[in-house]
């Protein structure tokens, strides 16, 4: 045991010289590059931490000293123990703590675990030191967004660090509490260790602010902590731009790992645990992956009692995964209920046994496809889409798409349902009316439920399983006819089309004429101060008598009211044309135009009816036939477009009484 001292000491000695603690300058290997840190413009938290050191972040007072624990392992670990702080102390990431100072901080314990390729690995257990330690959000890359970055053709080289927490030191106030015990020798952490909750953020933040300068130059570089892989459009981009990152995070102290690093271009890489190819746009799971979760997924056998925790794990895999395996997260819901009727609590139930039951294996039936896993996903944006707008009421649902619109009434029994199965309803119904329009094209449903949003873009949920089964069944059957689909929230005041069609709409009486139809009429006849048939939603000037809105400005019903002598506009239900036409004979007023309107099956070019001879005997300029157009006629603030403007043949008349 002496001999171990002896030799673990050494670099300790070498370190600080006569046990002094060492400074930031002597461990970090950002440090010494400061001047070249401070030309990148970081935010003055990186500065100080890459100066100084890396404060620990507590949430409470930090915990007090109670005794030097001790880790203790088997003979195996032991060995294995002693190979890794060895190491540690030739990397200037430990030292031996002097002996007048090893009854303060905080000691954890060491352990050791299996590792996936063979062997064991040891792991400092810093749980309860993390529970002292704040709790901060932060983002890193995920596989999507790998995926999104990657176009079709482009070129790849990946970065690998060496030792990535290890760049960053510790504040030697701080020391003290990444402290840890073994075969009667005290060490302390002088670098970022492995466990600490917080070392991820702190890595990240600095990487970040590293790569900003290159991002700003217009180089694509994707970093997920210590994985780095640069992204260019073409092979001699992708040498340029590489020997340019490579010469400035070098500047900056960053260590790279050439042996796993793939610096020589290429279009097809292995990065983070996937296998992406530029020239056939696709991304699948590494070998590598792949039989990782066949490992953990073998172990589910009916009968058998597993720990609470390799449930978990199994769980964690599926939602690595869930990017590049179609429709993973569907296919993860029966197994995320299963292990949620158990009510178990992974900080305090990791070590309970659960029998796998029938249920379970029904669960994972989909995870046993042998293709499953090797089927990949595209890579890159989708960069059009084609957008269905919906919406339910109690009473029916409507939808449109590119200005065609359907409706539809709900049965008695479909009326008793929750409305967010109807919303979702209403989506299903839609997008097997639209198919014809929207098959084989990538698909945004517009809802201003966002129940609806969520079970979409999840791919259903754990909490109602009525809405996961009707989510299941209508992602079953976007997969087979679109390519992608996708749901955004939109508030209810801006899905005023889909509103009104849910409501039983569109409204016979609330037809408005296009705005530059409007003012093509106004071109030709003079501008009207007053509209005598309107509403607030449909009305072309300022002042307006109205049919339904009590508070118009000119009031309620203007065939009850003495028109100014002014230029008119009046667009009446066909029934109340004669009506409209007395008073313009009567008092000679100056009525232009008029364009009667009922619904879709009536014209105003009728001379057949008796209310055409009087319009004609009062014609003050010919009529002039409005240009025919899909949104001619229009709703719920132009969402909503007549099915048949053809069958009005609408004219405007210039009368005179």
């Amino acid at each position: 045991m002496s001999q171990v001292r002896q030799v673990m000491q050494s670099p300790a000695d070498t370190l600080g010289g006569d046990n002094a603690p060492p400074t930031v300058l002597q461990v970090s290997r950002l440090a010494a590059h400061f001047p070249q840190w401070r030309a990148c413009a970081p935010s003055p938290w990186v500065l100080r931490t890459v100066a100084m050191g890396y404060r620990l972040q507590f949430r409470v007072k930090p915990p007090r000293f109670q005794r030097v624990v001790n880790t203790t392992v088997n003979t195996e670990a032991a060995m294995i123990l002693r190979e890794e702080i060895k190491a540690l102390l030739q990397k200037r990431a430990i030292r031996v703590v002097p002996a007048s100072e090893t009854d303060k901080g905080w000691y954890s314990r060491y352990f050791v675990v299996p590792k996936k390729g063979g062997g064991l690995r040891p792991i400092l257990d810093l749980r309860v030191l993390n529970t002292y330690l704040r709790t901060y959000r932060f983002k890193m890359l995920t596989l999507r967004q790998l995926l999104n970055a990657v176009g079709l053709g482009d070129w790849f080289a990946t970065i690998d660090l060496t030792d990535a927490y290890f760049h960053v030191a510790i504040h030697p106030k701080h020391r003290q509490f990444l402290r840890f015990a073994f075969e009667g020798v005290a060490y302390e952490y002088l670098v970022l260790p492995f466990g600490l909750s917080l070392a991820p953020r702190t890595f990240t933040k600095c990487a970040e602010a590293a790569l900003a300068p290159l991002r700003e130059r217009g180089i694509r570089i994707l970093a997920y902590l210590d994985d780095w892989a640069l992204v260019a459009c073409f092979r001699e981009q992708a040498e340029t731009q590489l020997s340019l990152v490579l010469s400035h995070i070098q500047t900056l102290g960053f260590s790279v790992n050439f042996q796993k690093s793939s610096l020589i271009p290429s279009q097809q890489i292995s990065f983070l645990g996937l296998e992406i190819c530029s020239l056939s746009s696709r991304a699948r799971l590494s070998e590598h992956r792949v039989a990782a979760f066949h490992r953990c997924l073998a172990q589910f056998q009916l009968g058998r009692r597993l720990r609470f925790q390799t449930i978990l794990s199994l769980l964690g895999m599926m939602a690595s995964m869930i990017a590049v395996v179609p429709l993973g997260l569907l296919k993860m819901r029966a197994f995320q209920r299963w292990t949620l009727s158990h009510r178990l609590c992974a900080s305090r139930h990791l070590r309970r046994r659960l029998p796998v039951t029938a249920s379970c294996m029904l669960a994972l039936r989909p995870w046993r496809e042998p293709r499953l896993l090797h089927q990949g996903s595209r890579i890159g944006r989708v960069l059009f889409r084609k957008v269905v707008s919906t919406d339910a009421s109690l009473r029916g649902w409507g939808a449109l798409c590119e200005g065609a619109s359907v409706r539809g009434i709900w049965s008695a029994a479909q009326r008793q349902l929750h409305i967010n199965h109807l919303e979702l309803l209403a989506v299903f119904l839609a997008l097997k009316h639209f198919c014809p329009v929207l098959e084989g094209q990538h698909v945004l449903v517009r809802t201003d439920n966002s129940t609806v949003v969520s079970y979409i873009n999840r791919q259903g949920g754990t909490r109602s399983l009525p809405l996961l089964k009707l989510s299941r069944s209508l992602l079953l059957w976007c997969s087979v006819h679109f390519l992608s689909l996708r749901a955004t929230h939109v508030p209810g005041h801006l899905n005023l089309g889909p509103d009104l069609l849910s409501r039983g709409g569109p409204l016979v009486r609330e037809w408005r004429l296009h705005p530059l139809i409007v003012a093509q009429i106004w071109d030709l006849f003079g501008k009207a101060q007053i509209d005598l048939f309107a509403s607030r939603v449909n009305t072309h000037c300022p002042l307006f008598f109205s049919i339904i809105d009590h508070d118009a400005p000119l009031g309620l019903d203007a065939l009850a009211h003495q028109w100014p002598d002014v230029l008119l506009y009046a667009f009446p239900p066909v029934e109340m044309i004669s009506p409209v036409l007395e008073p313009v004979r009567r008092h000679s007023l100056s009525l232009g135009p008029l364009g009667p309107l009922s619904g879709t099956l009536w014209a105003p070019w009728w001379p057949t009816r008796s209310w055409y001879a009087e319009i004609i005997s009062l014609l003050a300029a010919s009529p002039w036939q409005l240009p025919l157009r899909r949104d001619l006629l229009s709703q719920a603030g132009g969402e909503v477009f007549h099915p048949r403007p053809d069958l009005w043949r609408l004219h405007a008349y210039l009368l005179r009484g």
